[in-house]
């Protein structure tokens, strides 16, 4: 069955988009949670790094970021557009995901291991996708998305 959308008003739509949360998310907040408790230490949300990445761990060098599949077009289920102002939509899209681009080879060239933690990867296997970032950051791999 086809959900009929409701429409909003400019102001409405503002208030909601204004209430998205880009610090201490859901799943941001559950990675946290599991990586103190296997007793990693990290800082959050360095604003002196490129990107402000949502963890550092400064033990391993490793910056750590939890994207939404929505914000950053990942691609899968959760990634869908809007279908109202497709200009916009697509402008902000495609530079969330140049700006993705740039930070990854900036913190690569300072020295920094990244980790990409993908909004989808939390909600259908978290503990997959805590093992994998654990091994990671145990590694010596540069870069992973998981």
């Amino acid at each position: 069955m086809k959900r009929k959308c409701k429409r909003r008003t400019p102001m409405t739509r503002s208030q909601m988009m204004r209430a998205v949360r880009s610090e201490d998310t859901v799943p941001e907040l559950r990675v946290r949670k599991a990586l103190f408790r296997d007793g990693f230490r990290y800082r959050l949300h360095c604003h002196d790094l490129p990107g402000s990445p949502d963890l550092f761990v400064l033990k391993y060098g490793v910056v750590v970021f939890v994207n939404g599949c929505f914000w950053h077009q990942h691609g899968c289920k959760f990634t869908g557009r809007p279908k109202s102002n497709p200009v916009f939509w697509n402008d902000k899209f495609t530079n969330n995901v140049v700006r993705d681009i740039k930070t990854g080879w900036k913190l690569s060239l300072l020295g920094f291991r990244t980790a990409t933690v993908w909004e989808c990867s939390i909600k259908n296997a978290f503990e997959r996708t805590m093992e994998l970032l654990e091994a990671f950051i145990l590694g010596d791999d540069e870069t992973i998305e998981i």
